[in-house]
């Protein structure tokens, strides 16, 4: 949805107290600098010649030679605020701003209660970006004179980013003082917005239609905060009565539409799309938000999914080099489990778009899932060339190196995801089982330990760490509490049932033991490697037969499995 924003320019701080703001602000400029006649009374002759000389040539714009005039000045009076003050205001009109700093801090430091000179300060360090300077000098402006509302002002403005209610709190005492203005209801308005209070944001801009009632653009954006405060039956009605007034606003209709939508009132969002997709010229731009609208709508009901793909379809073929459409028909396929023709489409978006980083994943991904290892290669190379600073390209390079059993290769491409994502999960994960299974356990450990720093509670994490631990007989109290975690976590997960009972059987505990690893042998198709854990455990609760029969299965899926052979040839362990 459009918001309304008005223009913000720097002079929206400063008014129009010189040549070099009106020309920002559409006024005129001022014959002199405020204080000039001031400056008359303090400064003595010869220097107050040279001073009106520079106030003339400032008159006319001529600010390097007032500059001039104002130094020869300085030279005979150099203690005096004003002519610092006044050569800092023509350096900032010539945009020499550190130049006008120096001279504004000097003006201040020989007359520290004159607000003008504090406020002039301000101006420069807000057009050399140096915000926290520029608060400091309006707060003592406001000091000196709290009845000045244009320095309340720019201090509002000011610290609109960082403290909006401390900027909230001063408009709303300008506006109890001397009362409403479109520009103060807009700026809390917006701030409200921004922090989320849209009852407080809707109560502004009304008060702001009451002072312009046919603003249609106010319309509009109270229209989007009575929706985002939940109140759609106002927002719908504002945005029906600017549609009988003007039915061709597509931006209005297509709003409307969306409010449709939220209310769940599915037909008559439908009813203003089609409308607006019946109109004879029909931007992109509109078609594209429309097949957006409906492919949202498709993740709860699959019935949108051919609508949203026509209009994509349309867009695509109105405008091959837009990479949107291809995105978004790449999603549908996806979700259809058309991995090829998602394939393809994405690829269309990665050609298109070359940063797309997303894309490329998805590509990606589609050829892992496939098993086409290769192009997973080949599509992360050039992926690498555009996006070397994305840690998916070296993750998803990481993770087919591992499928094909070339552990150090994984490594290597693990290690640039973890140096470019130290933080992921995923990655954190994988790197250290990989490590852990090349038998480089100080890595794999200290891996595990950084990623229980980052999230105490992964599962995957727990389960792993546990298993490590109780493969090399190491606190296995500690490991046992971990594997409890993970269990708890997702007690149906065959891989942390095996975990847990594993633990208990490095510790001794058979029985408990046989209970867990059993119970992830029935709760689906079990790994080589939990067969051997059964048969393991049958073996120490004496049943050797059980243990020989849960061996030979183990031996059937890991033929090649040494371990295997040799209990099966001996039975034993």
């Amino acid at each position: 949805m459009t918001s309304l924003r008005y223009v913000a320019v720097v002079a929206v701080f400063f008014g129009c107290s010189s040549s070099h703001d009106s020309q920002r602000t559409g006024t005129t400029a001022s014959p002199a600098p405020p204080g000039a006649a001031q400056a008359v009374q303090e400064i003595g002759e010869p220097a107050l010649t040279r001073f009106i000389e520079g106030s003339v040539l400032d008159a006319k714009e001529e600010y390097a030679e007032a500059i001039l005039e104002y130094q020869e000045a300085l030279r005979l009076e150099p203690r005096n605020a004003a002519i610092h003050y006044a050569i800092s205001r023509d350096y900032y009109e010539l945009n020499k701003l550190p130049r006008a700093a120096e001279f504004g801090r000097e003006a201040v430091r020989l007359a520290p209660d004159n607000g003008a000179y504090r406020e002039n300060l301000a101006r420069i360090y807000v057009g050399a970006m140096q915000t926290e300077l520029a608060i400091k000098e309006f707060e003592t402006v406001v000091r000196l004179d709290s009845m000045n509302n244009k320095a309340w002002y720019n201090l509002a403005r000011l610290l609109q980013p960082q403290k909006p209610l401390r900027s909230l709190e001063i408009y709303e005492k300008l506006m109890d003082r001397d009362g409403e203005t479109l520009d103060l209801l807009l700026q809390t308005a917006e701030l409200y917005n921004a922090l989320g209070r849209y009852d407080r944001a809707v109560e502004h801009y009304e008060a702001m239609l009451r002072i312009e009632p046919s603003n249609r653009a106010l319309q509009r954006q109270l229209a989007e905060t009575y929706g985002k405060a939940g109140k759609y039956d106002d927002a719908i009605r504002i945005l029906e009565s600017i549609r009988e007034v003007s039915p061709d606003d597509q931006e209005v209709t297509l709003v409307l539409a969306d409010f449709y939508l939220d209310r769940k009132e599915t037909a008559k969002a439908v009813e203003l799309f089609d409308y607006l997709l019946r109109q004879p010229r029909v931007h992109p731009e509109v078609r594209i938000r429309i097949g957006v609208a409906y492919f949202s709508q498709s993740e709860s009901d699959t019935s949108f999914i051919p609508r949203a793909r026509s209009i994509f379809e349309e867009v695509r073929a109105l405008q091959p080099s837009d990479w949107r459409p291809n995105w978004y028909l790449g999603a549908i396929a996806m979700n259809q489990k058309r991995d090829t023709l998602a394939a393809e489409y994405f690829a269309e978006v990665t050609r298109l778009e070359p940063r797309n980083a997303d894309a490329w994943w998805y590509v990606g991904s589609i050829y892992f899932d496939r098993g086409y290892y290769d192009r997973v290669f080949q599509t992360m190379d050039r992926a690498r060339q555009v996006i070397p600073n994305d840690y998916r390209v070296y993750f998803l390079t990481g993770l087919a190196y591992t499928r094909l059993e070339k552990q150090t290769e994984a490594v290597e491409q693990l290690w640039l995801a973890y140096k470019l994502n130290s933080k992921n999960m995923d990655v954190l994960s994988t790197l250290a089982l990989t490590l852990d299974g090349l038998k480089r356990y100080d890595e794999s450990d200290r891996l595990y330990e950084e990623a229980l720093k980052v999230d105490s509670t992964n599962a995957l994490i727990l389960n792993n760490y546990s298993y490590s631990l109780s493969e090399r007989g190491l606190q296995l109290s500690r490991a046992l509490v971990m594997a409890s975690k993970a269990v708890a976590a997702e007690p149906e997960n065959p891989s942390y049932l095996d975990t847990i009972g594993w633990v208990y059987f490095m510790l001794g505990d058979y029985a408990r033991a046989l209970t867990y690893v059993q119970k992830a042998v029935d709760s689906g198709e079990a790994s080589a490697v939990v067969l051997e854990h059964l048969g393991d455990v049958y073996f120490r609760l004496g049943k050797k037969d059980d243990a020989m029969r849960e061996w030979k299965r183990a031996l059937e899926k890991s033929a090649n499995t040494e371990s295997l052979k040799r209990k099966v040839q001996t039975g034993t362990l």
